[in-house]
């Protein structure tokens, strides 16, 4: 690493930020204020763009980037998790973990490991016989994508989980002492609580999970007594269920990406259903309202039978239908109807087969019980989950007959009323307008006998209303008012006749009763059922290990960071306040380690006895040997100090601690060691500059300092290194390119 540290920028703004994460993959940076805001800056410090709060007075709780940075996940006081596109900043997935989140991080499997694993088996066949578990998704062969629905935006579909190469996740750690493992940021794989672990209540500060996965450290608060632990996680399940932990979760995001968009198609095909057809229905209730009970269907068959038009008929038929109102209502009925049913047809229930096909595949996981067993995938549930998405295909062709026979009964009717109001204005009848026929005086009666069904007000009120729209009851969430008559159906009388083949689990029922709303709340209800049952028996998988008391700082703001150093070692720093920092080193599942405590002087001195001690304001490990510490001098300038520490030769200082103790700093003596001397010094002072928090990235070389009132930021590269990775990151530079905004005039700032 070169000594070289260098300003870039320095800007204030506006806000107070809250939140400052680098991505790894580029010079991108994501800030937060103190009004739930988030936006993205480029290195220049030039803005592509600002996402508002989900709500009022909702803040950001935690950022962080997916590791390929091309999302970005959000955490919200509400408990809720955003993914952001980073390109458009549209939402891709909305999650809630229903508590106080205090930790969230993105972690990804380390592939170089499972390649050095692998060399060491002895021949090629070997390899290709250890990998027959490999995933391999034919879907997009078989299925057709998700078309955009007219009223979306394109963005329903989770094209961004649908082509990763590494099982990643997202970690989230709460108040109230619970840790949740999304796989890709939406499949809940397991749901830890670490009070019941530990025996008292906790909040979760920290989480880290090792490169191969099989091991997790969850770093907690006593909210009691603010004791500092680490609690100790046997993850193993990661690492020998990779392969299968990716397919299910694949399969589990393709199913929340189905469901998602057959929501918004039953939307879109309620929004055109109320849109047009609902005003003549408020006209036919009104009418319905100036007459006795049952006098709607009287009058309407007088006209019919007799031509007897009463006055109440005749002003409605002339003053609120009118002829030309009749034939706009005609038209765009119509084109409702058709644009109803290619929704249904296009969109509900050929993407609704989909889930048949997805679902299939779990259950032919869940019989490969060897391998899936062990992740909780129940045959029962799947079996259930597709049981109920068959009969909510049923109901949906239910719903394309109900369509077909309502258009020829809606064609009959008013091509009648047209004719009948021609005759009441004393006008010719159109030619194109035939006589009508028996067929169409059946289609018209029919369609009369539905005029006085009540609508969905409680029984014992009096009612006026009535629904004329056969359609519109399969939309809403309660039994169908007009269920449709099976009697002359062939397949419901076979299977009448044959109780044993109508109790047959492989039967699809067909609900007569239940809308199409119903129907589809209890597909989504079984598809949880099945996409939860893992949860518990993953979760079970996790073998705790130990817990490692550490320190009490009191009720300060934790700062501490983590790294992997060797396969079997991994080292924490925690600043004490104000002037110490602690390294504490673990082995081997917790059951050796070693911590020393260090403090920071004058960095221009010579004297290793200097006591002028810098005050230790936040640390975050730069790499596995160099961390990265902001250092505050409070002598009379009030200067910064960005400050590479090696810890290389720092932890040749640690002592070895009894892993069994209450708690390491009280149990041990730490002889107090002058970190400014142990290694080469490499630094840069923020003059004239009170610093209260940092941001670093390792891998792209920048850093970010944030002012004491959180109101004024400093740019900084910490090498001088070409390191010109901007390639690899797949971001179209023009698309944030045309969004980008001066920080001098953005709302941000």
């Amino acid at each position: 690493m070169s000594n070289v540290i260098k300003q870039l920028e320095e800007k204030n703004v506006k806000n107070e930020i809250t939140h400052m994460v680098w991505s790894s993959r580029m010079d991108l940076v994501a800030l937060a204020n103190n009004r739930g805001e988030v936006a993205l800056h480029r290195l220049t410090w030039t803005r592509a763009w600002i996402l508002n709060p989900p709500k009022e007075g909702v803040l950001v709780k935690g950022i962080c980037w997916r590791p390929d940075g091309k999302i970005l996940a959000i955490a919200y006081s509400t408990g809720e998790v955003h993914l952001v596109g980073i390109e458009n900043k549209n939402i891709l997935n909305v999650s809630n973990v229903n508590g106080d989140i205090t930790y969230i991080s993105w972690v990804q499997e380390k592939l170089e490991n499972k390649v050095q694993k692998t060399s060491n088996l002895l021949d090629q066949d070997i390899n290709e016989d250890n990998d027959y578990m490999k995933n391999v998704d034919f879907s997009s062969i078989f299925l057709p994508q998700p078309t955009p629905l007219p009223t979306s935006n394109g963005e329903e579909s989770k094209n961004f989980l649908h082509i990763q190469s590494a099982l990643n996740m997202i970690l989230i750690g709460t108040k109230d002492g619970f840790v949740h493992i999304q796989i890709f940021g939406c499949f809940t794989c397991a749901v830890l609580n670490i009070s019941e672990k530990v025996l008292y209540a906790c909040s979760i500060k920290n989480i880290h999970i090792t490169e191969d996965l099989d091991k997790l450290f969850v770093t907690v608060r006593n909210n009691e007594n603010n004791t500092i632990s680490i609690v100790i996680y046997d993850s193993q399940i990661f690492q020998t269920h990779t392969k299968e932990l990716y397919t299910i979760s694949m399969k589990s995001v393709y199913l929340l990406d189905l469901i998602t968009y057959l929501n918004n198609a039953i939307t879109s095909i309620a929004e055109s259903w109320e849109s047009i057809l609902i005003e003549i229905d408020n006209k036919l209730s009104k009418y319905a309202s100036l007459v006795p009970q049952g006098g709607v269907t009287a009058d309407f068959l007088d006209l019919l039978m007799f031509g007897i038009c009463s006055q109440e008929m005749e002003m409605f038929l002339l003053y609120d239908i009118t002829k030309k109102g009749l034939e706009k209502f005609g038209q765009t009925i119509e084109m409702s109807y058709v644009n109803i049913q290619k929704l249904l047809l296009k969109n509900v229930t050929k993407f609704g087969q989909s889930i048949t096909y997805h679902l299939a595949e779990l259950r032919g996981m869940a019989r490969f019980e060897h391998r899936y067993k062990v992740l909780g995938l129940d045959e029962l549930s799947i079996n259930k989950a597709i049981q109920d998405n068959g009969s909510f295909l049923i109901k949906t062709g239910e719903m394309q007959q109900i369509i077909n026979h309502s258009l020829s009964n809606y064609r009959a009717f008013f091509r009648w009323i047209y004719t009948a109001i021609m005759h009441l204005i004393d006008e010719p009848i159109p030619t194109d307008i035939h006589k009508m026929t028996q067929q169409d005086l059946a289609y018209i009666t029919e369609f009369l006998q539905n005029f006085d069904h009540i609508g969905y007000l409680p029984k014992d009120e009096v009612q006026k209303g009535f629904i004329m729209e056969r359609i519109g009851q399969y939309l809403h969430d309660n039994n169908l008012t007009i269920p449709p008559c099976m009697e002359g159906n062939d397949w419901t009388v076979f299977l009448r006749q044959n109780e044993c083949l109508q109790r047959h689990p492989g039967m699809l029922k067909h609900y007569e009763n239940l809308s199409l709303m119903q129907q589809f709340k209890m597909l989504k209800t079984s598809l949880e059922e099945v996409l939860n049952s893992p949860k518990e028996t993953i979760k079970n998988n996790f073998g705790f290990l130990r817990s490692l008391d550490g320190f009490n700082f009191g009720e300060s703001q934790l700062k501490m960071s983590t790294v992997n150093m060797t396969k079997d070692s991994y080292l924490f720093s925690f600043v004490k306040p104000k002037n110490y920092i602690y390294l504490l080193q673990i082995f081997d599942l917790g059951c050796y380690a070693q911590c020393g405590k260090f403090y920071f002087t004058t960095l221009e001195s010579e004297d290793p006895d200097c006591d002028n001690f810098y005050e230790i304001v936040d640390n975050a490990f730069f790499s596995h040997n160099i961390l990265s510490l902001l250092l505050q001098n409070n002598s009379n300038n009030k200067s910064g100090v960005l400050y590479q520490f090696n810890v290389e030769e720092a932890l040749e200082k640690l002592t070895e601690i009894d892993v069994n103790s209450e708690e390491i700093e009280d149990a041990h003596y730490f002889p107090e060691v002058n970190g400014t001397f142990l290694a080469p010094k490499s630094f840069k002072n923020i003059d004239n500059f009170v610093c209260c928090q940092f941001a670093i990235s390792g891998t792209r070389k920048v850093g970010i300092v944030l002012s004491e009132n959180r109101k004024k930021i400093r740019l900084f590269e910490l090498s001088n290194e070409d390191d010109d990775d901007d390639d690899e990151a797949e971001i179209t530079n023009s698309t944030l390119k045309e969004s980008d905004v001066s920080m001098q005039d953005a709302s941000f700032v």
